[in-house]
Order: C-alpha cells, then sequence, then structure tokens
C-alpha cells in the first residue's frame, strides 16, 4: 500500500509533468512536420498553378476571347483541389474566367503566375490566380483529431483560440511567403495525458482496494484479539480467585505451626539441637508467610479491590520510625548509617500503612544486599513533592537487569540471595502508585551500591 500510495502521488506531482514536457517535444516535433507539409501544400498549389498556366488553352484563352470551355476546366480542377480555392484567369487586370461566380478577393490569400505566350515564351499575355480562404489559415488540418493547427493572426474569433489549461501548445515562426506568422499546434490534456491517468486510476483502485482488505484483516484480527482478551480476562479472573482462596487457606495452618514453633523453642523439654531445628522451622514458615501475604496483596492489586483509608501522619515521624525498626539488622551487619531527615513537622494525607510498606522494604533491601560499608537514608522537600532516598555500598545492580526490577517474580540476585520471593519491589512500586507515589532504582552496576528513590505527593 506505500508503494502504490508514493507512485500515486508521485505520477500525480511530478510524473505529470514530466510526461507534459515530453509531449510538448513531440508536439514541437509534429509543429516541425505539419509546418513542413503546409509549406509543401501552398507550394504544391503554386505548381498546379503553373502547370495550367502553361497549357495551350490558356494562350487561346487570353489572346483571343474567352472559353467556356477554359472556365469549366477551372471549375472541375477547383473541385479537385477542394478548400473552396477559387481559380481566376486574367490579362490586363481583368478577369477573363473563373471557377466561381460569387467571391470577395479580400478574404482569400492570392498565388499569381504568369501565363506565356507558346509562340513567344518572352511575351506575358496574362496570368493565373489562386484564391486561397484566409479561413482556412486559421484552422489547419492535423491528423489527429484531438490535436488543433492554426496561423494565430488568421484566426477570425479570438476565443476559438485553444486555452493553455486544458491543452499542451507549441508554436513555430515560419519562412518563405509566410515570414512573420507563427504557426501553433495545440493537444487537448486529457488525451495527451491518457496513459498516465489509466495508470493512476489503476493504481488508485489498487489502493482502495488493499485499504478495504487491510480494513477487513484489522477487523478480523481485533474479532480475534478481542476474544483472546476475554479469555485471558478470564483465565487472570481465575487466577486472583485461586490465589486469593488458596492464600487464605494458607494462612491458618501456617500461623498454627508458626505458633507452635515458638512455644517448643522457649519450652524447657527441648534441647538446644532442637531449637536450632526449631529456629529454621520458624524462618521457612516466615519465609512461606511472608510469601503468602504477597500473594494475597498482589491479587487484591490486580483486581483492585485493595481499599485505602486516607489520615494525616507526619511523614519525618514515621520514617524515623521504620528506621528505628530496622536499626538492629544495620547494627547487626556493623554498618555505618547516615540520616539526612526533615527536622521540621510535616504532615500529608495518605495511607499510613501503605507508606510503610514502601518505605520499610526500600530499607529491608538496603541492608539485605549491603554487607560492609554504609547505608545514607535522606528525606527533602521541593514544593509539595516529597524525595525519599536509600543510597548503600552494596552488591549493585547489572545495568542490563534494572529494566526488570520492577516486573513480579524477577530476582536480579537470585543466586547470591536466599529466601526472597521477586515480589517486594513489584508490590512496593504498586502501592507507591496507588498512593501517588513512584520508586525509582539506579545503579552503576555490579560493586557500585545502589540509590532508591521514593517519590511521593499528598494523596
Amino acid at each position: 500500500m506505500f508503494i502504490q500510495l508514493s507512485t500515486l502521488i508521485y505520477i500525480w506531482k511530478y510524473e505529470s509533468k514530466v510526461l507534459i514536457e515530453k509531449e510538448r517535444e513531440n508536439l514541437t516535433y509534429q509543429l516541425d512536420m505539419n509546418a513542413k507539409l503546409f509549406l509543401n501544400h501552398m507550394k504544391s498549389l503554386e505548381k498546379e498553378l503553373a502547370f495550367l498556366a502553361t497549357l495551350e488553352v490558356m494562350d487561346d484563352l487570353l489572346v483571343k476571347d474567352i472559353d467556356k470551355r477554359v472556365a469549366v476546366l477551372l471549375e472541375k480542377k477547383s473541385k479537385d483541389l477542394s478548400e473552396n480555392i477559387v481559380l481566376l484567369a486574367m490579362a490586363n487586370k481583368r478577369v477573363l474566367a473563373s471557377s466561381h461566380k460569387y467571391y470577395n478577393r479580400e478574404k482569400f490569400l492570392e498565388f499569381n503566375v504568369s501565363v506565356y505566350a507558346s509562340f513567344d515564351k518572352s511575351k506575358t499575355i496574362g496570368s493565373l490566380v489562386l484564391l486561397y480562404p484566409f479561413k482556412n489559415l486559421g484552422s489547419l488540418k492535423s491528423s489527429n483529431p484531438h490535436q488543433f493547427l492554426w496561423l494565430g493572426s488568421f484566426i477570425e474569433q479570438k476565443n476559438f483560440i485553444p486555452n493553455f489549461e486544458e491543452n499542451i501548445i507549441v508554436s513555430k515562426e515560419l519562412e518563405g511567403i509566410f515570414k512573420g506568422e507563427k504557426l501553433s499546434l495545440a493537444y487537448t490534456k486529457k488525451y495527451a495525458l491518457k496513459s498516465i491517468k489509466e495508470i493512476e486510476q489503476v493504481l488508485l483502485f489498487t489502493f482502495i482496494l488493499s485499504l478495504l482488505l487491510l480494513l477487513f484483516v484489522v477487523w478480523v484480527l481485533s474479532k480475534k484479539q478481542i476474544e483472546i482478551l476475554e479469555h485471558t480476562q478470564e483465565v487472570l479472573n481465575l487466577k486472583r480467585t485461586f490465589l486469593s482462596t488458596m492464600s487464605h487457606e494458607l494462612r491458618t495452618p501456617l500461623g498454627s505451626i508458626l505458633n507452635l514453633t515458638q512455644h517448643l523453642m522457649i519450652s524447657s523439654k527441648v534441647g538446644d539441637d532442637e531449637v536450632e531445628m526449631l529456629s529454621r522451622i520458624e524462618s521457612s514458615s516466615e519465609h512461606l508467610l511472608e510469601m503468602i501475604n504477597n500473594l494475597l496483596q498482589l491479587s487484591k492489586l490486580e483486581s483492585k479491590s485493595m481499599s485505602i483509608n486516607k489520615e494525616l501522619i507526619d511523614v519525618r515521624l514515621v520514617i524515623e520510625e521504620m528506621i528505628e525498626m530496622v536499626e538492629p539488622l544495620i547494627d547487626e551487619k556493623e554498618l555505618r548509617l547516615n540520616k539526612n531527615i526533615l527536622i521540621k513537622e510535616v504532615l500529608i494525607m495518605t495511607d499510613i500503612n501503605l507508606f510503610k510498606q514502601v518505605v520499610i522494604n526500600l530499607l529491608s533491601n538496603a541492608i539485605k544486599f549491603t554487607e560492609q560499608g554504609s547505608i545514607e537514608i535522606s528525606l527533602i522537600q521541593k514544593n509539595d513533592t516529597f524525595i525519599f532516598k536509600v543510597i548503600d555500598t552494596g552488591v549493585g545492580i547489572a545495568k542490563e537487569k534494572q529494566s526488570s526490577l520492577f516486573c513480579e517474580f524477577y530476582q536480579a540476585h537470585s543466586t547470591e540471595i536466599k529466601h526472597s520471593t521477586g515480589l517486594g519491589l513489584a508490590l512496593s512500586q504498586k502501592v507507591a502508585k496507588l498512593i501517588n507515589g513512584n520508586i525509582s532504582i539506579q545503579s552503576e552496576g555490579i560493586g557500585f551500591g545502589v540509590e532508591a528513590r521514593f517519590v511521593f505527593e499528598l494523596l
């Protein structure tokens, strides 16, 4: 379709001009040929006139008296020549015989040939005159019915001249008896460009046909796509229902396992070896419970059934509370903690639980992936926008993996870190957007640490 449309536009804009120029060249050549034919025709008329002048009957006519036979001869010859030509035999400026009874010499172009005495070729006894109608010169014969040939100054009605908008017109100045006259040839554009117009019609037809075919294909594919989307939506709804049901069903027995494990761990009848084993059970159970909670929350987010509870909170105090929660983990790894938190009270309207979830996830990730060095935490305000940053000196993230960090179940460090679900950042991003925020992660690569940003506004 693109090729068809390009070709069509090219023909409309450029090819027509090229063809017109080519046709103009052809017309110029035809005009030269027509000019030669026209001049040759006029010369042949002169020759015919000269031939008639050599007939002895002309001698008899001009020397003796008017002979009706000569008038008949002139009349027949005039009919042979056609074109409304008038033939005259004259002597002493007097018409002795003519092919027509009525004519106006002012409306004719005259060709005059002397008649010599047959007994003395040096003696002029009269002349033979051919009258060629001026109106014939206004519209000359052309071999092509769609072309018009004329001598400009002989056209009686100027509005008869073809216009330049509908015709291709070329002109040529003549020599000889018509010196100073301009012979012109016009060719109607719709016939001159008939072949290109036919090509345009074919291209336009095929383009429309291709467009209709494309629309039909798009319509068929869209219906198929709608069916696929409906089926996919149905599958997703089933998946959400399954995850929600499964999560609720698993949380209860898993909670019981944790309670029993913790009860046994503090029992005096359990030895140290058994406590260590129970500790592993507790750790695994907590990991499973975290995964189940994440799946349940993911299901709610995808189904858009998670409710938001707005309340007025002091951002500074909430973030300080989250930092206090993770400080034991930071101290356990002997990491340096640098804080740059706003001093003044800053109240915003948001969902405190969802807000805490995002903050604690970013802090936990920084601690989890940092074995030595420091963690820098800052909160700055720019007008109504707040930027919470967590910068660590941990393992960093390869640049090619950073675009997939917010995909569900994606783990950038699956081999180094155990007990990771790959849902933390994906859930945090969804939650952040739910409370009018956004998370971004930047790293220069492996070994260069990570800068996590949580940008949020008033909800």
